[in-house]
């Protein structure tokens, strides 16, 4: 029982310290990857289309993740970001890996924007807020609510 004491302890003082912030101009790489200042970041607790992904929609089909990565260049021009990531940013150069974070560009949350227009569905990590934010981007048939998702979205959004 002590041992389960000091482990949980030990997480609840060292947990927030790993957490850090990026902060720069931004150059989107993907629907849910971009450049922050010199770190690589991925929007946390959204599922989107990947770059290669066509969707239905009525009438036609679209290069969805094509599109859906232009909708975050427009969320993002001429702002900086600012992305409260989890885990150390200064380790995931070294390790290779990417930044999973929430971030913002001029205030706005990058996640809930793109669950607002329709290109991302919140995750099974996601927050009532997004969920809440997809609620209304349903009802209103934002753009893929007026079709469908690609299957790797509906696959990432349970298995992230």
């Amino acid at each position: 029982m002590r041992l389960i004491l000091l482990f949980m302890l030990i997480h609840l003082i060292i947990a927030p310290a790993l957490a850090g912030t990026l902060s720069g101009p931004v150059k989107v790489i993907d629907v849910t990857t971009m450049r922050v200042g010199t770190h690589v970041a991925r929007l946390s607790d959204i599922a989107a289309p990947q770059p290669g992904d066509r969707c239905r929609v009525p009438g036609k089909t679209i290069p969805c993740g094509l599109v859906a990565t232009t909708a975050l260049m427009d969320l993002t021009a001429d702002a900086e970001a600012v992305c409260k990531t989890r885990g150390d940013p200064h380790d995931f150069p070294r390790a290779g890996s990417i930044a999973l974070a929430t971030c913002t560009a001029g205030g706005y949350d990058l996640s809930e924007g793109m669950i607002y227009m329709g290109w991302a569905q919140p995750n099974n990590m996601a927050t009532d807020r997004y969920r809440n934010v997809e609620a209304g981007a349903r009802n209103r048939k934002r753009v893929l609510w007026r079709g469908e998702f690609p299957a790797s979205v509906d696959k990432a959004a349970v298995s992230r």
